[in-house]
């Protein structure tokens, strides 16, 4: 019996000396680069690892709207290098949802403007950004919980903005997604705990909502919520400036004359953001 007994606890011990094969996973990812672009406007490409295999890239933009604003724009779908060729931004990515038609299937706001359906509950954020009047209470730039946030666009205060969804984190650091299986291409736009903007886009088809979710959730980029834009073809981000031009995904850098060509890959509407007139 005895013997029996001190089996028995040299297993335990032994099973608690052991890794728990169902703990939770490990993200991590190389530290940030950084490449000024333009006062406030900064580029990094950082690779992203799960339990120390890599297993994405990410471009990132970081943004501080005190040095620059942006602008929704919305018109027959083309290109996002024709977008940037037309609008002369220095960036320029994918906005939110939209319907056969080119339409946008959530609220967008285009130099105070709305255009789209008021109400759609499948909308759980919203980018906003230039405040009417430079109001010293609100953010230049931000993104609004609209499960915590009540609209009145009768005295809606910003000039620009889009719904999209889902929101993967808010605000007191909940994942709002739940696991789905479905891996696509992905533009999300998030805001940090300095009050900056940060633009993400993936350089392959690996990441779910969740698990970006968790990834920014514990990455070093401090980010208070995150809210996804459009996926799959459509999700891009172009940096242009004199001295510095990226395309994202890169792997699609190399079709860029078969892509302008594709319908898939034309966007009907997009963000740019411009150094701030000071």
């Amino acid at each position: 019996m005895f013997l029996r007994i001190l089996g028995a606890v040299l297993l335990w011990g032994l099973c608690l000396s052991m890794p728990w094969q169902a703990q939770a996973q490990e993200w991590s990812h190389s530290p940030p680069q950084w490449r000024t672009l333009s006062q406030g406007l900064a580029f990094t490409e950082v690779q992203v690892y799960l339990d120390r295999e890599l297993v994405d890239t990410l471009a990132v933009v970081k943004i501080d709207p005190a040095f620059n604003d942006f602008r929704v724009f919305h018109h027959k779908p083309q290109s996002l290098i024709s977008w940037q060729e037309e609008i002369k931004a220095p960036v320029v990515f994918n906005a939110s949802y939209f319907n056969p038609a080119g339409q946008p299937v959530g609220l967008i706001i285009m130099d105070g403007k709305p255009l789209g359906p008021p109400s759609n509950r499948q909308m759980q954020g919203m980018f906003v950004a230039e405040p009417q009047g430079m109001s010293p209470d609100l953010p230049r730039a931000t993104i609004l919980d609209l499960k915590a946030t009540r609209l009145d666009f009768k005295k809606f205060p910003w000039k620009q903005g889009v719904q999209s969804f889902p929101l993967l984190l808010d605000s007191k650091g909940n994942i709002r997604v739940k696991e789905s299986g479905k891996k696509s291409y992905r533009t999300v736009i998030t805001a940090d705990r300095s009050g900056n903007i940060l633009v993400f886009n993936t350089a392959e088809n690996y990441f779910t909502l969740y698990k970006l979710a968790q990834f920014l959730k514990s990455s070093s980029f401090g980010i208070d919520s995150a809210l996804n834009l459009d996926g799959g073809a459509e999700a891009q981000l172009y940096v242009k400036t004199k001295d510095f031009d990226c395309y994202s995904p890169p792997s699609w850098q190399s079709r860029l004359g078969n892509i302008m060509d594709q319908q898939k890959f034309l966007l009907p509407t997009v963000i740019g953001v411009f150094p701030r007139q000071q």
